[in-house]
């Protein structure tokens, strides 16, 4: 009996976003019912709403941006990369975004970012190949060669930009950059309701200055400057893996997505600090056992570029292949780290 009303209460807590009385946001005036939550990590979250007006599904990301340097202008980088290179058959694209007052009393000059993104209801590569291990199948060879030559095409548009060329052209690239504008002016709100505590609180705002690290981050538009039109501008996503490689809901077509680790390319390090910095954010946003070895021991006089991402898709293909990253299946092998 016990046993029955733990089974009847899980049932009614997983339950919980599924009944009519769900909770309701709104961004940008559109009205969106929250289902589900999706995934988490960090600041962020993703939840599967509906459009209430139209029943549409998609996936929300919530991004909550304490203040700090540049807090929201790191969180829309996201959504100004999607701008960029929308429209793409390959590459995600943002629905639409919005920038919200927190409302957190202990912190008032805090954001929360909404990235509003399709939904894609056969789930990523790694929900295929986890498939594949559980029922004891494989790929078509076929199918694999179709959804990773869409891979290819998606960092080919990437590593091979040119300002205000394919596949947006001038009209993508101008959206990205009101979308990095809408940014900074967040950020200077959130910086002018900061100053205005700490002055109420008696903090010195020098001293205050002085505690926050500057912020290092791969710019996308405003790296940009100087590199004339047609011209170049290469950029390496920085985190290609299963999980990050959605599939149409055709099954046919794959979707590279979360540009949030996109980093202009090439990147020459010419001090120490910027080898460690380029190290950190490799931990912070690139996969382990998808991570190039250059972003695991950066060394100073060396060059980041493109081909990070030719390692990652590599070890991509290897896991949809095998069923899992050549680099996970030798750490278990040897009971070593990677």
């Amino acid at each position: 009996m016990a046993q029955i009303f733990m089974d009847l209460l899980s049932s009614l807590t997983s339950c919980l976003f599924c009944f009519p009385g769900s909770p309701q946001l709104k961004v940008n005036n559109r009205s969106f019912k929250l289902l589900r939550l999706l995934g988490e990590g960090g600041f962020s979250y993703v939840y599967l709403v509906q459009d209430t007006s139209t029943s549409q599904l998609y996936a929300l990301k919530k991004i909550r941006c304490p203040f700090g340097q540049e807090s929201v202008s790191l969180a829309l980088k996201e959504a100004e990369a999607y701008a960029l290179f929308s429209p793409h058959p390959h590459i995600i694209h943002a629905v639409d975004h919005a920038v919200t007052s927190a409302n957190d009393k202990s912190d008032p000059g805090s954001k929360t970012v909404y990235i509003l993104l399709p939904y894609y209801r056969r789930g990523n590569l790694q929900d295929a190949i986890n498939a594949n291990l559980v029922n004891h199948t494989q790929f078509p060879e076929r199918r694999l060669m179709i959804l990773f030559l869409g891979v290819a095409k998606a960092l080919k548009a990437m590593h091979q930009y040119r300002v205000r060329g394919a596949p947006g052209g001038a009209q993508s690239r101008q959206n990205a950059k009101n979308v990095r504008q809408e940014a900074e002016e967040a950020d200077k709100d959130a910086a002018r309701k900061a100053r205005s505590r700490r002055k109420g609180a008696g903090i010195d705002e020098e001293e205050e200055d002085i505690e926050q690290e500057p912020l290092m981050n791969g710019e996308v538009t405003r790296s940009q400057e100087g590199v004339g039109d047609g011209e170049i501008r290469a950029y390496a996503h920085r985190d290609v893996k299963p999980g990050n490689i959605m599939i149409s809901d055709s099954g046919t077509s794959p979707i590279l997505m979360d540009l949030g680790s996109l980093a202009p390319s090439p990147l020459h390090i010419t001090s120490r600090a910027l080898a460690l910095q380029t190290q950190d954010l490799a931990a912070e946003h690139s996969t382990l056992p998808y991570r190039a070895p250059e972003l695991f021991d950066t060394k100073t006089g060396t060059v980041i570029d493109t081909k990070t991402d030719i390692w990652s898709f590599g070890c991509t293909l290897f896991a949809c292949l095998v069923g899992k990253s050549p680099f996970e299946m030798r750490s278990e092998e040897t009971g070593g780290s990677l």
